[in-house]
């Protein structure tokens, strides 16, 4: 079989294909759990917000739905706000990587880029899709 040969370019099309289906499927699959966690962090807090309270102050069982619908409509307005400021931070994250960047060697950079892939999300780490 000749490098060139049309079995060898199928064979490696179907390779990169693939490797290609296998890296999109390990990042949809990172990004959905990462949202669902999202999710289940934001009700576990707010739940243990309201048990808190509960223990210290005793509350009835409308108080408690009360709070929990109260502190769903501020999270949800302070989500609002942050979905506008999340667009300036990462501007600015990113501004000032590129900067460090620019006094880096080469070989300092590709680890730089490494160093930022296992940041977490909006600490100079991999962008995360908004909510």
């Amino acid at each position: 079989m000749s490098p060139t040969s049309p079995r060898t370019t199928a064979t490696l099309l179907v390779l990169a294909a693939l490797i290609v289906g296998a890296l999109i499927g390990v990042a949809g699959d990172h990004l959905f759990l990462i949202h669902r966690h999202e999710l289940l962090r934001r009700e576990f807090a707010a739940h243990r917000i309201v048990d808190r309270l509960d223990r210290e102050l005793h509350l009835t069982a409308q108080q408690k739905s009360e709070i929990q619908r109260i502190l769903d409509t501020h999270h949800q307005r302070m989500d609002a706000i942050m979905s506008n400021v999340r667009p300036q931070m990462r501007q600015e994250i990113e501004a000032g990587n590129a900067e460090i960047e620019k006094i880096l060697t080469p070989q300092q950079r590709v680890q730089f880029q490494h160093l930022k892939m296992r940041m977490p999300p909006g600490r100079g780490g991999p962008r995360r899709e908004p909510r």
